[in-house]
């Protein structure tokens, strides 16, 4: 993983999707890229020019990053720092801090579990990155998207998923677009599914089979993490989990992510010792 900087960098894209998300491009320093190392489930803290206020910045997982300084993060105004960070134009300037967090999310591999990446709203990014180098890699095959949303348009940036030829199930509330319902929906019938098709095609004398082992990768609302994590470790799936919590630093400094964990000690911080965790250390009710 790349070393932590501050570093500023100036807006060369600032795109809208529907359903009031955005993808905003920055160009950072090109020798060397600051998040040149970055990881699926890392994310930078980011400040415009606006004064003090608001006086925080905001935290965003990096969607993409190139070797050649750009990177992309996704978002969606929702109050006033995140507004102005819709609003900025090409040229802008914007500071920014990172990368930030451990992003834990086990690599894919050819002969590891098939990963399903459970994404809902603003938590895409990480597991589009998850996604996407598992294409660069051949590996397409191996990861499927289960995506949900409270309508169609809460659901984005699809067109990337069928590009690198990745298995989507998708889910909404409303019923617009996939499933009716949450994205656990999806989630539970292929979990069940795995379990039915291991219980039926793998001789217990021979070598284990990986062609219906999977494992949960998942990001977005706490709702929807608690949900997911219930659904994991009751079918006994390796779970990891990239939370979201509200924090003011990102280094381990303002403890206004405490994150309840199973261990020798009670708290650990998203900023620092996650975003990314197992699901079995969080110590949720």
């Amino acid at each position: 993983m790349s070393t932590p900087s501050q570093f500023r960098a100036h807006v060369v894209g600032n795109e809208s999707l529907r359903g009031g998300y955005f993808v905003l491009s920055l160009q950072g320093p090109t020798s060397p890229a600051p998040l040149a190392g970055v990881v699926p489930g890392q994310f930078v803290m980011l400040r415009g020019d606006w004064g003090r206020d608001p006086i925080n910045p905001r935290a965003f997982s990096v969607l993409d990053a190139d070797p050649d300084g750009r990177f992309q993060v996704l978002l969606k105004a929702y109050g006033r720092g995140t507004t102005r960070l819709t609003d900025l134009h090409p040229g802008e300037p914007v500071t920014v801090t990172g990368p930030l967090g451990r992003g834990s999310f086990p690599p894919p591999s050819a002969d590891g579990p098939v990963q399903l990446l459970v994404a809902g709203g603003v938590g895409l990014p990480p597991l589009h990155l998850q996604a996407r180098r598992a294409a660069a890699a051949g590996l397409a095959h191996r990861v499927e998207l289960l995506y949900g949303g409270r309508d169609v348009d809460d659901l984005v940036l699809l067109a990337d998923f069928e590009r690198w030829s990745v298995r989507t199930q998708l889910a909404t509330e409303d019923g617009s677009a996939g499933d009716t319902g949450f994205v656990t929906v999806p989630l539970r019938r292929r979990l069940e599914q795995a379990a039915s098709q291991n219980a039926d095609g793998v001789d217990p004398q021979g070598p284990p089979s990986t062609a219906q082992v999977v494992e949960i990768l998942a990001c977005g609302p706490t709702p929807m993490l608690r949900a997911v994590r219930r659904l994991g470790l009751g079918h006994r799936v390796p779970t990891s989990l990239c939370l979201e919590e509200e924090m003011a630093c990102g280094f381990g400094v303002c403890l206004g992510c405490a994150v309840p964990v199973y261990g020798e000690r009670p708290y650990e911080y998203c900023c620092t010792d996650g975003p990314v965790f197992d699901a079995r250390r969080v110590r949720w009710s």
